[in-house]
């Protein structure tokens, strides 16, 4: 079975999940409200424009980003549907991000807690997730090259070291 139908099993699967039902049920009740669904449309149709933008010169003018972050959180206050859409959107966003880190996990193998730029207090939960991630199964373990350094400029924050990984 090529990745192709795997990719067609996985968009199948997420389309059964709650998170899916819940944008569709949302966009369904956005269109039975014509003030709504006017105000959606305005908002699609603002947001296509920057993203046609950011494909043609890569560079989204910051006056037109926050506009559009503007323009959400009007219609948000204004339009409960609005809202539920995009709370469904953001729950699925989740589902798609947990999908990406699965993937790419199990392509260049699971990080372990302390590979992880993150604070001392919260490395146990996300040692829980990485588990969940890897589906009870030993999976190999992402190797951070020796000669890795970050980019220039860039720090981690103060009290946050990756083993292997120079500044």
């Amino acid at each position: 079975m090529s990745y192709i139908d795997k990719a067609r099993e996985l968009g199948e699967a997420l389309k059964q999940t709650p998170e899916v039902q819940a944008i569709l049920a949302a966009e369904a009740a956005i269109k039975a409200d014509p003030e709504a669904n006017e105000a959606f449309i305005q908002y699609q149709e603002k947001e296509s424009q920057i993203v046609t933008t950011q494909m043609i010169s890569k560079v989204i003018p910051e006056k037109d980003a926050l506009a559009l972050i503007d323009l959400k959180v009007r219609l948000m206050n204004k339009h409960s549907l609005i809202r539920t859409y995009f709370q469904a959107q953001q729950s699925f966003e989740r589902v798609m991000a947990m999908v990406n880190l699965t993937i790419t996990t199990t392509i260049h193998g699971m990080p372990s807690a302390d590979q992880l730029p993150l604070p001392d207090e919260i490395k146990n939960m996300a040692q829980k997730v990485l588990e969940s991630i890897g589906g009870g199964k030993q999976s190999k373990t992402l190797e951070i090259p020796k000669d890795m350094k970050l980019p220039p400029g860039l720090k981690l924050p103060p009290g946050l070291k990756i083993p292997g990984l120079s500044e």
